[in-house]
C-alpha cells in the first residue's frame, strides 16, 4: 500500500477501531488523536485547548459558514479556525512522509488533491448504541433513547464541523471511494472488506 487512507465515521460505528486494525494489517502508521498533540506542539497551543476547540464549528453561525473556502488576507481566523488550519498542516505533513491511516478531521478534504483513498464507516443505531454501552461506561445508565440522542448529537457536531470547513456534506457517499456498514460485517469484516477493496484497486 503506497497511499494515505482516510476514514470518516459515524460516532459509535467502530471507525477508530477499524482504522487501528487496518493500519496494523498494512504495517503503516495510524493517526487520530495524535494529530491534536502534533498540532498543539507545532502551533504552540495547549493540547487541551486544541481538544476542546477542534470541533468548534458545531457552534458556528450561518454568517461564518463557508468562510474557509474564501479565505483572504482581510480575514482574521478565530481560534477554532486557527486550530483547523494547524491540523491541516499536520495532516499534509504526515501524508508527505508516506502511507498511513488518518481518522476524521476532514482529512479526506485536506488531502483531496493528494490521491488519498477515502473510506466512510456507518452503522445502524442499535449497533451504535450497543458499542457505546461497552465503551462509554459513564453513560451506562442511559436509556436507549438517551443514548441515541447522545449519538445523534455527536454526529451532528461532526457533520457541522465537516460541512463548515469543507463546503461539502459529511457522510455523502459521493465524497468517498468506499462506504462500509460495520453493523453488517463487524469490525474484522470491515477491515477485510477494506483490504479486499485496496487489493483490487492496485490491480
Amino acid at each position: 500500500m503506497d497511499k494515505v487512507i482516510t476514514i470518516g465515521r459515524e460516532f459509535g460505528s467502530g471507525g477508530r477501531e477499524i482504522g487501528i486494525k487496518l493500519a496494523e494489517r498494512l504495517g503503516i502508521p495510524f493517526y487520530d488523536k495524535e494529530i491534536i498533540t502534533l498540532a498543539a506542539e507545532t502551533g504552540g497551543i495547549d493540547p487541551q485547548l486544541v481538544a476542546r476547540n477542534e470541533e468548534g464549528a458545531s457552534r458556528v453561525t450561518n454568517r461564518s459558514k463557508g468562510r474557509m473556502q474564501f479565505f483572504s488576507f482581510s480575514y482574521a481566523p478565530d481560534f477554532s479556525d486557527a486550530i483547523y488550519l494547524q491540523q491541516c498542516k499536520v495532516i499534509k505533513d504526515l501524508a508527505a512522509k508516506g502511507p498511513c491511516v488518518i481518522v476524521g478531521r476532514c482529512s479526506d478534504h485536506v488531502l483531496r488533491n493528494e490521491g488519498s483513498i477515502n473510506i466512510f464507516i456507518a452503522a445502524s443505531m442499535p449497533y451504535k448504541i450497543q458499542r457505546k454501552r461497552l465503551v462509554a461506561i459513564e453513560k451506562k445508565d442511559y436509556t436507549d433513547e438517551q443514548m441515541a440522542r447522545y449519538i445523534n448529537d455527536m454526529n451532528a457536531a461532526r457533520a457541522n464541523y465537516y460541512n463548515h470547513y469543507t463546503g461539502g456534506k459529511w457522510g455523502n457517499s459521493g465524497t468517498y471511494h468506499l462506504c462500509v456498514h460495520s453493523d453488517l460485517v463487524g469490525v474484522e469484516g470491515s477491515v477485510e472488506t477494506i483490504l479486499t477493496y485496496l487489493q483490487n484497486m492496485q490491480k
